[in-house]
């Protein structure tokens, strides 16, 4: 498609603030494809409904993310005896600044958010078989009141993005020839949408405005939040949610999987007195005390979506007055990685993928989109796995690093380290983050060095 507008000069290419060459005007929309856009959707709506399938029976998978996200579990989950022991690199100290992310806290008892174990991958046969990945084996924990930021680094070809594509389910690298690749301790049969990914390359709907890239998602589904615990009271039930539900007065919500089954049921937002918590009138109820269980938004409106999709792109740092009705022809990369971020965080995934998706912005625009991401983490807390050939990138992000080998590849070596207490710009002058930037990247040139010999 081309990158011109239709009413600037001739040859006067679009730009990331809007056309160049004169004043601005209102953007052209290129013409819509309907039958692409269902298709799109039909897809989207299939991957929802072929998860419940594919997983356990029809709600099922719910039940379990409720008792699982509602309680911690009475013992911890072994680690894999097979698993790569702890680095012991010492972690790098940063002073001077309060972090950005809360330190990570004793892990949950619970199963670990991934866990790999002798992952291999192999194509093909015979002689013609590549294998990508050999014996990959990391766990990455469940630890209380956010995710864990991971970052992964190795030479080219050594199958990073083979990795979190089998997290994610997708085809041709799911699924693993041997080995076993685990979610909160159940198999991975597919896309999900605990999982969100953003692409390096730009993925948005060419015939669709910024606002309505945003908001695709939540064309195909509703809010569902996780329960914490009920309390019903003179007929008025007080339900908590693990995250913050977003839910407004009036909003007609389904109560479901709640232990004691007189919560269960559709119902009208009475009052919303906090972030996470609602209440609900419940006539002709005895007063109770319960747990477990997921509320749900069986389908938002238009409306609602709208605002929604204005509150993430206000979020990622574009403007809904001057950026909604663009289209991506009409915006820079940074602005178009910006939109396919919020159009993932705005379904709320418990685990993002990120495949180098700064790697081909300029330094200035990437330093802010690192600053970018680190604030909504510290939002939405996920898990965050993320590819990048930058080990100034690897370390600013980074919780935990792992550093890949030579296809096929392996973890050989894992690298935890605070969160950052500064903008990006700053802490990379820091004399301990170049130390163990250094050190990673004798690591890297020794591998890039050994792959170019031929070893």
């Amino acid at each position: 498609m081309s990158t011109q507008d239709p009413k600037s000069p001739a040859g006067a290419p679009g730009t990331g603030t809007g056309p160049a060459g004169g004043a601005a005007v209102k953007p052209t929309p290129p013409s819509r494809d309907p039958a692409a856009e269902a298709a799109a959707l039909a897809m989207f709506e299939a991957d929802e409904a072929g998860l419940s399938k594919q997983d356990e029976p029809a709600g099922r998978a719910e039940q379990n993310m409720a008792k699982a996200n509602a309680s911690e579990r009475a013992a911890a989950t072994p680690k894999p005896a097979d698993a790569a022991p702890p680095t012991d690199a010492k972690p790098l100290s940063i002073t001077g600044g309060k972090p950005l992310m809360a330190e990570l806290a004793k892990p949950l008892a619970k199963p670990p958010v991934v866990a790999f174990n002798k992952v291999t991958k192999t194509y093909g046969s015979g002689s013609s078989a590549f294998t990508a990945i050999k014996d990959v084996t990391f766990t990455i924990p469940d630890y209380p009141g956010r995710g864990e930021f991971i970052s992964i680094l190795g030479p080219s070809g050594c199958g990073k993005s083979t990795v979190i594509r089998m997290i994610a389910g997708l085809l041709p690298q799911f699924p693993q020839t041997s080995g076993t690749v685990l979610i909160d301790g159940k198999p991975v049969h597919g896309p999900g949408p605990d999982r969100g990914m953003v692409f390096q390359d730009y993925t948005s709907f060419d015939n669709r405005s910024v606002l309505e890239n945003v908001a695709f998602g939540l064309e195909c589904r509703g809010l569902t939040r996780a329960l914490d615990g009920v309390t019903r009271k003179q007929t008025v039930a007080q339900l908590t949610t693990l995250t913050p539900h977003q839910f407004e007065k009036g909003m007609t919500v389904v109560i479901d999987l709640v232990d004691d089954k007189s919560f269960n049921g559709t119902h009208k937002v009475a009052a919303t007195p906090s972030p996470t918590v609602f209440s609900v009138l419940m006539e002709g109820k005895p007063d109770a005390t319960s747990r477990g269980g997921v509320v749900r938004v069986p389908k938002l409106s238009g409306s609602e979506r709208t605002e929604l999709a204005k509150h993430w792109i206000e979020k990622v740092g574009l403007s809904v007055k001057k950026d909604s009705d663009k289209y991506p022809h009409q915006l820079s990369g940074g602005m178009r990685q910006r939109v396919a971020i919020a159009r993932t965080l705005i379904l709320e995934p418990r685990i993002i993928l990120m495949d180098e998706p700064f790697g081909a912005l300029d330094p200035p625009t990437r330093s802010r989109m690192q600053d970018n991401l680190v604030a909504l983490w510290r939002e939405q807390s996920p898990t965050i796995f993320f590819i990048t050939h930058s080990i100034e990138e690897a370390v600013f992000l980074g919780d935990h690093i792992l550093i890949f080998s030579n296809s096929p590849g392996t973890v050989m070596k894992e690298i935890r380290v605070p969160p950052p207490d500064r903008p990006s710009i700053e802490l990379q002058r820091d004399p301990k983050f170049i130390d163990i930037v250094m050190g990673i990247r004798e690591t890297i040139d020794r591998l890039e060095s050994s792959n170019r010999a031929g070893d």
